[in-house]
């Protein structure tokens, strides 16, 4: 059924199509929603529902905590599907985004094809109808026919592999309900549906500033995006990038790597633990230890940098805090992913 929903805080009411969560209704208005995971798992996009009913996608979504749910009426927006007509109170996004967004929406789309890159990562190729807008550094929602629901970045700017081909970054988590449809039971020539894009830790087009990018694990994928795109643009004075693997054989897409270095970036690879006969091509730096620590050790000062990350939650949040105090960072100027696992 076709609900309405009236965002107090922002003094609209808008409609929602069957089966749309708060979210993407409010970002396909022009609302300024925060948000960053899209996906239950973080909850930026927690709001308070006044009135109405709405149906959980995930009713079990850690985005909410103990306490938001003994109130009962603290909600996520992207898990919250209204029944009938309601009003709610979401906070108002501090900023105006940094570039005309594209809208999300919900796409259909065929696996094209799955290339394993190490024994638990693989590429995924995905093929849509026609082609698709979104900016280096966003995500979709990939969603199985039961429900299952996974966000993933892109790995490479809109249109670069293909005007209707997206690659996708995804390494399989033990256990996983997501992992195990992905890799074993979705195949070449299967439909599946796609919704987005989603996410804000995007290129920016309005800086000349030297960049910084940092990828831990797939967290590469976005970062591939963003720096690809920054290079392209031809106005960053310096890019150093920098991707951290806990072992040599989990670096994954060098030639891509190589492209970066190849126009001009500076690359170095972080290596927990490296074996001895680990070797890279000749324009990358290898060093043992988390990438962090490299970041640290080649920079005292990036006030006056753009800084890109993306990786698993904890790793981001302990980049963040050495960024921030310890590298005169600004806070404006860092540009996050945080995996949600």
């Amino acid at each position: 059924m076709t609900a309405s929903a009236e965002f107090v805080n922002h003094n609209r009411r808008i409609d929602c199509e069957p089966g749309e969560t708060l979210l993407r209704a409010g970002l396909r208005a022009g609302l300024s929603l925060p948000y960053e995971c899209a996906s239950g798992g973080c909850g930026s996009c927690r709001a308070q529902l006044l009135e109405g009913s709405v149906e959980s996608l995930w009713p079990d979504a850690t985005g909410l905590t103990d306490r938001d749910r003994r109130r009962g009426n603290r909600i996520l927006m992207c898990q919250s599907v209204p029944t009938e007509d309601c009003r709610l109170k979401a906070p108002v996004l501090g900023e105006e985004p940094a570039a005309p967004e594209p809208v999300p929406r919900k796409m259909s789309a065929v696996l094209r094809r799955r290339e394993m890159l190490t024994e638990d990562t693989a590429l995924f190729v995905l093929g849509f109808d026609e082609p698709v807008d979104y900016l280096p550094g966003q995500f979709m929602l990939l969603e199985s026919a039961d429900g299952i629901r996974r966000a993933y970045s892109m790995a490479h700017p809109a249109g670069e592999i293909g005007s209707t081909d997206i690659e996708f970054i995804i390494r399989a988590k033990p256990g996983g309900a997501g992992s195990r449809w992905l890799f074993e039971h979705l195949a070449s020539g299967d439909d599946l549906l796609v919704e987005g894009p989603y996410g804000r830790a995007y290129a920016r087009h309005d800086s000349d500033r030297p960049v910084v990018s940092i990828a831990g694990g797939t967290g590469l994928a976005p970062v591939l995006a963003i720096t690809d795109r920054v290079l392209s643009q031809g106005k960053c004075p310096q890019l150093d990038f920098y991707f951290g693997v806990r072992r040599g054989t989990d670096l994954v897409v060098i030639e891509r790597l190589e492209k970066l270095a190849a126009m001009g970036a500076r690359v170095t690879l972080s290596v927990q633990e490296p074996a001895d006969d680990l070797t890279v091509p000749a324009n990358m730096t290898v060093r043992p230890g988390l990438v962090i620590d490299a970041v640290a050790q080649d920079w005292d000062d990036l006030s006056g940098h753009d800084i890109y990350l993306a990786g698993p939650a904890g790793m981001v949040d302990a980049a963040l805090r050495a960024l921030l105090r310890e590298r005169s960072a600004l806070a404006d100027r860092v540009f996050f992913d945080r995996f949600i696992a």
